[in-house]
């Protein structure tokens, strides 16, 4: 679902409000948002307990970028990009890039190489750690396009938009990203089954 599309706008005065500092427009309309960044921080990043200082950044550059905030695009989207380059930053030092040996199926799928059986044994949190210690392996850009195309499910033009991209761009990154979890998928049934589901839209 395209972000611009998630929730009604801000109101034009709270925004004005923003825009001239004013702590409680800022705190209003920031708090209503926060739940939506934090969610999308810990998408990106995985589930890290440096999420939270993550939207402590995003919301303090926010503040202070409020007075350039012109109304292109709707607030949440706006803010959606701020995390993103905020996320991006933080995947690109060295401790977010730390290989660590995968467990082993047999120790969460009751010694089966089926990737469907597997899935079924895995909950929500373990798919998302076995998901982001596969992404940890790739570089953060094509990692940040993939999780917004291929998890969250956003189109390419919106993919584009979030992360300052062309089209063509984010295709190869969202490309390139699959291909290189491919290779890992050899030793990951379940990993395959998500990367191979379905191709990059054009």
């Amino acid at each position: 679902m395209p972000i611009e599309r998630t929730r009604r706008e801000d109101p034009p005065d709270l925004i004005e409000g923003c825009r001239r500092g004013d702590r409680a427009a800022l705190e209003q309309v920031l708090t209503a948002h926060a739940p939506y960044l934090e969610r999308l921080l810990g998408r990106v990043v995985g589930p890290r307990a440096e999420v939270e200082d993550l939207l402590q950044m995003t919301l303090s550059a926010a503040i202070t970028a409020f007075p350039q905030f012109r109304g292109e695009a709707q607030v949440r989207t706006w803010l959606a990009r701020i995390a993103i380059r905020t996320a991006h930053d933080q995947l690109r030092r060295a401790e977010y890039r730390k290989r660590g040996e995968l467990p082993s199926m047999e120790a969460v799928a009751d010694d089966s190489n089926d990737g469907r059986r597997a899935e079924a044994h895995l909950d929500a949190k373990q798919r998302a750690l076995r998901l982001h210690e596969h992404l940890n392996a790739i570089g953060a850009r094509k990692r940040i396009a993939f999780i917004l195309h291929v998890v969250e499910g956003h189109p390419i033009e919106d993919v584009a938009a979030l992360m300052g991209a062309s089209k063509t761009a984010t295709k190869s990154r969202i490309f390139w990203a699959r291909r290189e979890l491919m290779r890992r998928a050899a030793r990951d049934p379940w990993l395959k089954s998500l990367v191979a589901a379905e191709g990059v839209e054009r």
